[in-house]
């Protein structure tokens, strides 16, 4: 009742926060708010100790926009949930492999690297790379949303292409993009970005807004090497799995010889898997793909809070079980009610706030250190004795919080728990230390959210930091069993942090991958005799990439 009680005292608190954002109209109808886009005031830090509510999403919104365009939290997260308006800016090459030398005129898919286009073809092999003669203007579907599997990754795509899940449709490619292009015409749209194993672009139509540079006939290639697709690594064999559909690719003609004159080996088919996987871990990490600009101010996403459909359906499972399975029809229509609006809006509006460079510097700041922290908490820590290893800790916990500590805030009395209310500027300054400048009134609806979801965020992760040092905050004078109780609370919090956080950048090859070798996450196509759930890093190299 308590914690209750306490969140609606935060709502009255922040009603006129609320009723301070502008309205955006859809059609003849004004577009409902359906948002908290509060400022976290002074007042409702009054009892921060308080954990955030299992139904907010904050910290889910925070973890989308900190990875958009990035592939590795995007392959660790394969179910979308978000769609952000986007362009290619005007003299961007793009890449297109096919087996004639023909220019599509119906729509088609176009690649960022020659080496993704380049799997397409084999022989005859030709590779068209075009430019951009002016900014194409796209939304871009977030996760692994090029992923044609069961699960979740093209739910987000099902929703606006038929208004519902269409699990019949998985590998029915040609009609998913001719559906897109037909909905997104009324808007200007020139297509949509999806990522797989790299990201790829759904172009509408390739003569317009596009000039051919160069159309070749490449070399072909070697493909005898060998398939996952045997009996044996057929995960319908495996009960544990579900059915993996996978497109069925034809075995490959043997090629038809090099070129007069031409001396030693042709390049490998498998090889050039390697390259192509190689080509999109280019991408992994922040700035991620920078070919393709983003909208933040027009992001809609199905982690709004107030989609109340979806809580019960995301209750105690991990990001990858996200689904929008169950969705009930008025939350279908109120988000794409809400796409169509950004769509149809004035462009060039918003603050201007760089969001992703915020969540960057969110995760910069926290990511190592906590890293760092957990492990000088860890049983397995080397220490002379409890109280060293209590004292290492106490130093990255005061590293982590010195910038929000003034001569002020010190507990009257100890110990530092008895009474907390002294650490409540600290949690206010270093939860608000992003955001507590910017106007709410100049923020579209969708930044709203971006910023209730940075400062929720960081919230946590202040709230977290200041409960483990009110532990430590007199553990180099305390007694061994104070001290060990201090290093077990402090492992608690810590752990439940970076397990609410979740943050991708903890996902490595430990060891690290030697030369010849990239970090790997299972990426569909290449699924086959995995657990496709198993998100579990490893490297590979060209010998290990063998053609689905």
């Amino acid at each position: 009742m308590k914690w209750q009680l306490h969140h609606i005292f935060l709502c009255l608190l922040l009603a006129t926060t609320t009723f301070a954002l502008p309205s955006y109209t859809a059609g003849d109808r004004l577009l409902q708010v359906t948002f908290q886009a509060q400022g976290l005031l002074d007042q409702s830090f009054l009892e921060w100790e308080l954990p955030p509510n299992p139904n907010f999403t904050h910290h889910l919104i925070f973890n989308s926009v900190s990875g958009l365009l990035q592939r590795w939290p995007n392959t660790l997260r394969r179910n979308g949930h978000n769609m952000v308006p986007a362009t290619i800016p005007t003299g961007t090459i793009l890449y297109h492999g096919r087996a004639d030398n023909q220019v599509p005129d119906v729509p088609d898919w176009l690649a960022f690297d020659f080496e993704h286009s380049y799997l397409f073809c084999h022989d005859p092999c030709y590779v068209i790379s075009l430019q951009t003669r002016r900014d194409l203007r796209l939304v871009y579907f977030d996760g692994s949303s090029a992923a044609k599997m069961p699960g979740g990754s093209l739910d987000t795509q099902d929703i606006v292409a038929w208004g519902e899940l269409r699990q019949d449709k998985l590998l029915l490619e040609r009609e998913r993009i001719n559906t897109l292009c037909d909905w997104g015409r009324p808007f200007g749209l020139d297509g949509f970005v999806r990522m797989e194993f790299h990201f790829e672009v759904m172009i509408c139509d390739m003569t317009d807004g596009l000039e051919v540079i160069t159309l070749l006939d490449m070399l072909p290639k070697n493909d005898t090497g060998p398939s996952r697709r045997s009996p044996k690594d057929h995960p319908g064999d495996n009960p544990r799995l579900p059915p993996l559909p996978l497109p069925k690719f034809p075995p490959f003609p043997p090629p038809t010889g090099p070129p007069p004159n031409w001396r030693g080996s042709l390049p490998d088919g498998s090889a050039d898997m390697f390259e192509a996987i190689l080509a999109g871990s280019w991408h992994d990490r922040a700035p991620g793909e920078t070919r393709v600009h983003l909208d933040l101010t027009g992001l809609v996403t199905f982690y709004d809070p107030t989609l109340s459909s979806l809580v019960e359906a995301r209750l105690g499972k991990d990001k990858m079980h996200h689904r929008l399975k169950g969705i009930s029809t008025t939350d279908k229509e109120r988000v794409i009610s809400e796409l169509r609006t950004v769509l149809t809006r004035k462009q060039g509006g918003g603050s201007g706030v760089d969001w992703r460079s915020i969540t960057r510097a969110v995760t910069e700041r926290y990511a190592e250190r906590l890293d760092y922290l957990q492990f000088l908490l860890s049983p397995n820590a080397r220490f002379a004795n409890a109280a060293e290893q209590a004292a290492n800790a106490r130093v990255q916990v005061l590293t982590m919080l010195v910038p929000y500590i003034t001569t002020a805030d010190v507990p009257e009395r100890l110990p530092a728990s008895a009474n907390t209310s002294w650490a409540a500027p600290v949690v206010r300054r270093c939860a608000t230390t992003q955001t507590s400048r910017i106007p709410l009134g100049m923020l579209t609806p969708q930044e709203a959210r971006i910023h209730a979801a940075v400062e929720n965020t960081l919230r946590e992760i202040c709230r977290r930091l200041v409960l483990v040092w009110l532990e430590f905050f007199d553990v180099e004078g305390a007694d061994e069993a104070t001290v060990e109780k201090a290093i077990e609370v402090g492992r608690g919090h810590v752990s439940e942090l970076m397990g609410w956080l979740d943050w991708s950048v903890w996902v490595e090859c430990k060891p690290g991958c030697g030369p010849g070798e990239t970090c790997y996450l299972p990426s569909w196509p290449f699924l086959e005799g995995d657990d496709p759930y198993d998100m579990t890093p490893r490297c590979i190299s060209s010998k290990d990439a063998v053609r689905p």
